[in-house]
């Protein structure tokens, strides 16, 4: 798909980047991929090196202090040229086919974002028992505080028109509540959600000790709102 850039955020991924953008590669050649490593101490960056020598349409930033998933894909979307713009994880947990659907009804939308669990029970979810208690407790809590009717706030495919989102705007969550931040800003917007089949891959870099950090971020929020 031409005019569309994907940003990546990476933290250690050098076991799987090769992969996802070998997937991206097949599935959107014509777009531009961008790959922000935030923080890496092990193989990514010179992975990354490597891959740029070979493809024309991939460029990737490097950064030595962590700057927390959000603070990563902003990074990206700044130095993204195309008039659509998203993010994708790094783990390849979506079928890019499914998402390549999705990204085409942004022609009557603002936003489209995957979800995992829109028309989905508990049990079919593809995630960790205790991971989706923690999930179904933070999407009530947003949808209390700050109106987000969405059934996945955190689902890591999201895209846009950069026309519909001012990402120059000092953004309050940089972590992983980055996703609710993003969505909150584009409220009065049209977003589609659309469920997306995904894998639960082994090697996430959330961990529940974020969630601290994350809720706090959320209330700065809706303080400010």
């Amino acid at each position: 798909m031409k005019n569309l850039s994907i940003v990546i955020p990476a933290y250690n991924e050098g076991k799987r980047i090769e992969k996802t953008l070998t997937s991206l590669n097949k599935f959107f050649p014509d777009s531009e991929i961008i790959v922000v490593s935030n923080g890496s101490t092990d193989n990514t960056n010179e992975l990354l090196e490597n891959w740029k020598g070979k493809n024309k349409n991939f460029s990737y930033f490097v950064y030595n202090d962590k700057l927390g998933k959000g603070g990563a894909i902003l990074k990206g979307l700044e130095a993204a040229k195309s008039e659509i713009t998203g993010f994708l994880d790094a783990d390849d947990a979506f079928d890019l086919n499914e998402v390549k659907k999705m990204i085409g009804k942004l022609d009557s939308a603002d936003c489209v974002i995957a979800s995992k669990w829109k028309g989905r029970g508990f049990f079919d979810v593809n995630e960790p028992f205790l991971r989706k208690i923690l999930g179904r407790f933070w999407n009530r809590l947003v949808r209390i505080l700050l109106g987000l009717s969405f059934s996945d706030t955190q689902a890591g495919a999201k895209f846009f028109r950069k026309d519909a989102l001012n990402i120059k705007n000092e953004f309050i969550c940089k972590d992983f509540s980055f996703d609710v931040e993003l969505l909150y800003r584009l409220k009065d917007k049209k977003i589609i959600e659309c469920n997306i089949p995904s894998n639960y891959v082994e090697g996430s870099k959330f961990n529940y000790k974020h969630a601290v950090p994350m809720f706090r971020n959320v209330l700065k929020l809706w303080i400010t709102k």
